[in-house]
């Protein structure tokens, strides 16, 4: 069992089929399935559940998945190392990214951070906040920029930012309502869009309130929310710098809420080895007094 053999067995659980696995991996399938079989061998235990579309890991798979991106991780860590000695920081960093939090992260420090280390390629992963957390806590990525609320345990969290939750959406349906920020008895009986996440979140601040949540829809995605308020059926509650990627016809009112105020952070496997790249990220947003 080597490192390559290890990429390949990553690479195949990853995309899901073997096919898939060798084109990411710009080899032909047959070479590829060969490794498979041998490190199976070499183990002595069914490693991929073969179906008609896709290949699923086996509980052995699954456990050697997450021990080889851990030594893939670590390779690439002491590569990256033993490169800095040699001058300055280079290898891959593999970034999750979240898209409510672009705006966030795409600053003039990001900016300055990418122009002292042009020798780092940046990998960045986008999906949801609980596909990133898995994929940080599995070593697929080394860091991830995240919203609250989600499961911290395991990992190291660092705030960058806070904000409240905005009501966005077409001007005719804040007729009537404070020109100001909107308190919760404002938008009590007035339909909204959501992200599922923050379900619970919205349910007991409007319970609080005494006022009447009315969702017209609940999504997946900032950026599908503030598409459905665009077209006028609904006021999208949605983290205020996320309204950046909205339509330039939609207005914004923040809530007035205490309870509704998001936390963007960057997040680590806490304990996990890090590449310079890595550690270079986490000093770009280490509190003044550890820099």
């Amino acid at each position: 069992m080597d490192l390559r053999q290890l990429d390949y067995f990553c690479a195949i659980v990853e995309e899901g089929n073997i096919s898939a696995a060798a084109k990411h991996l710009h080899i032909s399938q047959p070479p590829l399935s060969a490794q498979l079989r041998q490190l199976e061998q070499e183990l002595g235990a069914p490693l991929i559940e073969r179906g008609p579309r896709r290949c699923t890991p086996t509980e052995a798979g699954r456990v050697l998945y997450q021990r080889a991106k851990q030594l893939l991780l670590l390779a690439d860590a002491a590569r990256d190392e033993v490169g800095q000695l040699g001058g300055g920081v280079r290898g891959t960093l593999r970034l999750g990214l979240i898209s409510s939090c672009g705006p966030t992260l795409f600053t003039p420090a990001f900016s300055d951070f990418c122009r002292r280390f042009p020798q780092l390629r940046l990998e960045l992963r986008e999906g949801n906040t609980y596909q990133l957390v898995e994929l940080l806590r599995t070593g697929v990525i080394e860091a991830a920029v995240l919203r609250t609320p989600f499961p911290q345990e395991g990992l190291d969290c660092r705030e960058l930012t806070r904000e409240p939750l905005a009501a966005v959406g077409d001007p005719s349906l804040f007729e009537g309502l404070p020109e100001e920020a909107l308190p919760l008895s404002a938008l009590s009986g007035v339909p909204v869009v959501f992200y599922r996440r923050f379900e619970g979140l919205l349910k007991n601040a409007f319970r609080r309130e005494g006022a009447q949540l009315t969702p017209r829809c609940i999504a997946e995605d900032a950026r599908t929310a503030l598409a459905l308020a665009h077209c006028g059926r609904a006021l999208a509650l949605v983290p205020r710098s996320a309204a950046a990627l909205g339509h330039g016809t939609l207005i914004l009112r923040e809530i007035d809420c205490p309870e509704l105020v998001t936390q963007v952070t960057s997040a680590f496997r806490e304990g996990g080895p890090l590449s310079a790249g890595a550690r270079a990220f986490a000093a770009l947003f280490a509190p003044q007094k550890e820099r």
